[in-house]
C-alpha cells in the first residue's frame, strides 16, 4: 500500500517503542522548543497564506480539515504536556518491571531459595512475555483503539502486580513476570502511537524524544528506591507463613506511575486520528473539540472559525485489515504483512539491521540486567584484582559456606545489598542521560554510522580493558562505558532502521527488530546466569565478541 504525501505525514505505525525513529523522522528539522500555536484564521477556517489551504477532491467538501491541519493550530498545549507526562509514567512502570529484578533477585533468593539458574529465569520472564506479545498487540491497537490497549494493558500489568507481591513460590513468582511482561506489550506497542497522534508534526519528534528519555530516568528510579525501600531493617508477619519483607514494596513502588497513568487515561479521549480511520466522524470532532477546551477554553467550532467542523477521511496502514478477521485469519494476515520485510530490495539490510539491533539488546540490556548482582558481590572485594578474579572469590565464599551449611545442618543465607550497589546503579542511569545529550549533539556533524562505529569500538575496547584492570573507580567507568555505549547505539538504530524501508514497512520493520533484540536479551540474561560463576571471562569474552560483530555488520549498513 502507498501513501500520498499528506498522508505520509500523518500515518504512524502502532508499533512497540520503535516508532521513534519513525516519529522523529516526521519532527526532523522543527523547532525544539514547544509552544502554544496559534493561528490567524480566515472566516472560513483557513489562511492559505499560512500553508493551510486544501487541494480541491470532489468527493470532500470543500471546507474539510486535514487532521494535522488542526493539530498545528492547537501547537503545544496542555494536553499534549499532560500526554508527555503520561507516556513518561508508562515507560517508567513498563522499564522498572524489567530492571527491578535484577535488585528483587539479591533480596528475595534467601526467600525463595533460588539458584543462580532460577535467578536467570526470574530476570528474564517479563521480557519473555513482552517478546510474546508486543507484536501482536501492535495490531491489536489498530482494531480496538490505542487508548484502549494502552489503558487495559497497564491495569491487568498493576493487578497481576500486585499479586505477585503476595507469592511465596518463585516459580508462580515468575510465570506472574510472564504474565505481566504479555499485558506490557500492549504499553510498548501503544504508547508513543498514542502520544504522537495527538502532536503536531512540528513538535512531534521532540515530544518522543523527551518521553523516551524516561528510561534513563527509570534506571534511576529504580535503584533509588530500592535503596529507600532496602535500607530499613523492618518486616510485617501477615501470617504464620507469610512475611511481607522490603524488597516486595519495591514492586508496589514501581507499579505506582503506571498506574496514576492508566487513571489519566480515562479521562482523555481516543485518538481522533484513530476514530477518524474507524468512520467514527462523529466521535473524532467530539475528541477534538475536548483538546481544543483544554488547551484553550474555547470549543473547536470557535477556535477554528467554522460553524460546522468537516474532517478529512483517513485510513490506516495494513494493519486495518485485520478487522475483517479473527482467530488464523489475524495471523495468517500478520504473517502476509510481514513476509515483505524480508523480500528484495530490503531484505539483506532489514536481516542486517535487526541482527544488530538484537546483539545491540544482548550486550547492553542483558549486562544491565545482572549489573546489580556483579556490583554486590565484588562490593568489599580485594581492590588491586579484576572483576571475574573478585567475582570468582564471592562465589568460593558462597560455596564454602554452602559446605558449612551442611556440616553443621545451620542454613545461613546473604541477601544484603551494598550501598555500592544502589550508587553505581544510579551512577549508570545518569551516565545514559548524559550519553542521550551528548550522542544527540555528535550525530549531525560526525553522522550516524560513525558515531554508532565510534561507540560501539569504544564499548568493545571496555570490554577487554575489564579483563585486566584492577582499579575500582577504573573497573566502575569501563562497566559504565561497556553497558551505555551499545544501549545508546539502540536509540541511533531505530532512526536508522526506518529508512531502510518505505513507510509502510516501518512500524512493522522495527517491531520485528526490537522483538528480535528482546529474544537476544533473554538469551543473555540466562548465558550469564549460566556462565558467570564458572566461566566468567567467557562470559564477557562472548559479550565483547557481540559488540565487535555489530561494529562489522553496521559497516555494511547503508545508513
Amino acid at each position: 500500500m502507498q501513501f500520498s504525501q499528506g498522508e505520509q505525514s500523518r500515518h504512524l505505525p502502532s508499533l512497540v517503542e520503535g516508532n521513534v525513529g519513525e516519529l522523529a523522522q516526521q519532527g526532523e528539522g522543527s523547532n525544539s522548543h514547544p509552544t502554544t500555536g496559534n493561528s490567524s484564521l480566515m472566516a472560513n477556517g483557513r489562511d492559505d497564506t499560512d500553508g493551510l489551504a486544501l487541494k480541491m477532491d470532489p468527493s470532500i467538501p470543500p471546507n474539510a480539515w486535514e487532521y494535522n491541519e488542526i493539530l498545528d493550530v492547537f501547537g503545544f498545549g496542555k494536553v499534549q504536556w499532560l500526554l508527555l507526562i503520561n507516556s513518561g509514567l508508562l515507560t517508567i512502570t513498563s522499564m522498572a518491571a524489567q530492571l527491578a529484578v535484577g535488585i528483587i533477585g539479591i533480596s528475595s533468593q534467601c526467600e525463595f531459595n533460588m539458584s543462580q539458574g532460577e535467578k536467570g529465569v526470574m530476570m528474564a520472564a517479563c521480557v519473555a512475555g513482552l517478546v510474546i506479545s508486543t507484536y501482536l498487540c501492535g495490531y491489536l491497537c489498530d482494531i480496538w483503539g490505542r487508548r484502549a490497549v494502552l489503558m487495559w494493558a497497564m491495569f491487568i500489568a498493576n493487578f497481576l502486580q500486585f499479586v505477585s507481591m503476595f507469592v511465596t513460590n518463585i516459580w508462580v513468582f515468575n510465570l506472574l513476570n510472564f504474565l505481566i511482561g504479555i499485558s506490557l506489550g500492549g504499553v510498548s506497542a501503544s504508547i508513543y502511537c498514542y502520544l504522537g497522534e495527538f502532536i503536531c508534526n512540528k513538535y512531534r519528534a521532540v515530544a518522543i524524544n523527551y518521553s523516551t528519555m524516561f528510561v534513563s530516568v527509570t534506571a534511576i528510579y529504580v535503584p533509588a528506591i530500592s535503596w529507600l525501600v532496602l535500607s530499613g531493617e523492618w518486616s510485617w508477619e501477615i501470617s504464620s507463613s507469610f512475611v511481607f519483607r522490603p524488597w516486595r514494596l519495591i514492586i508496589l513502588l514501581s507499579l505506582l506511575p503506571g498506574f496514576i497513568a492508566a487513571l489519566m487515561l480515562l479521562v482523555f479521549p481516543e485518538s481522533p486520528i484513530f476514530l477518524l480511520a474507524q468512520g467514527k466522524h462523529k466521535e473524532a470532532v467530539e475528541a477534538l473539540d475536548w483538546v481544543a477546551k483544554v488547551n484553550t477554553g474555547l470549543h473547536l467550532e470557535t477556535l477554528l472559525k467554522t460553524p460546522h467542523i468537516t474532517l478529512k477521511p483517513e485510513e490506516l496502514s495494513d494493519a486495518a485489515l485485520l478487522t475483517t478477521g479473527s482467530g488464523c485469519s489475524i495471523l495468517s494476515n500478520i504473517w502476509k504483512a510481514t513476509v515483505p520485510l524480508f523480500h528484495k530490495p530490503h531484505g539483506k539490510n532489514v536481516i542486517l539491521a535487526v541482527t544488530v539491533m538484537m546483539g545491540m539488546l544482548f550486550s547492553s540490556n542483558g549486562m544491565q540486567i545482572w549489573f546489580p548482582e556483579i556490583v554486590n558481590r565484588s562490593a568489599g572485594g580485594a581492590g588491586d584484582a579484576t572483576i571475574c578474579t573478585v567475582l570468582d572469590a564471592s562465589y568460593a565464599r558462597d560455596r564454602i559456606m554452602a559446605t558449612n551449611n551442611t556440616m553443621t545442618k545451620d542454613v545461613i543465607c546473604d541477601d544484603t545489598i551494598s550501598t555500592k550497589t544502589y550508587v553505581d546503579n544510579i551512577v549508570v542511569g545518569l551516565a545514559f542521560l548524559v550519553g542521550f545529550s551528548i550522542q544527540g549533539a555528535l550525530l549531525n556533524p560526525l553522522g550516524r554510522k560513525n558515531v554508532l562505529l565510534a561507540s560501539l569500538a569504544v564499548g568493545a575496547v571496555c570490554g577487554l580493558l575489564l579483563h585486566v584492570v584492577t582499579d575500582t573507580t577504573g573497573i566502575l567507568i569501563l562497566f559504565c562505558l561497556y553497558i551505555l555505549l551499545p544501549g545508546l547505539s539502540m536509540s541511533i538504530m531505530c532512526g536508522a532502521l526506518v529508512d531502510l524501508v518505505p513507510t509502510q514497512l516501518k512500524g512493522k520493520t522495527m517491531s520485528m527488530g526490537l522483538t528480535l533484540g528482546r529474544v537476544g536479551l533473554i538469551a543473555s540474561s540466562n548465558l550469564i546466569a549460566a556462565m558467570l560463576e564458572p566461566y566468567c571471562n567467557g562470559i564477557f569474552a562472548i559479550i565483547t565478541l557481540v559488540i565487535i560483530g555489530c561494529a562489522g555488520l553496521v559497516y555494511f549498513l547503508p545508513i
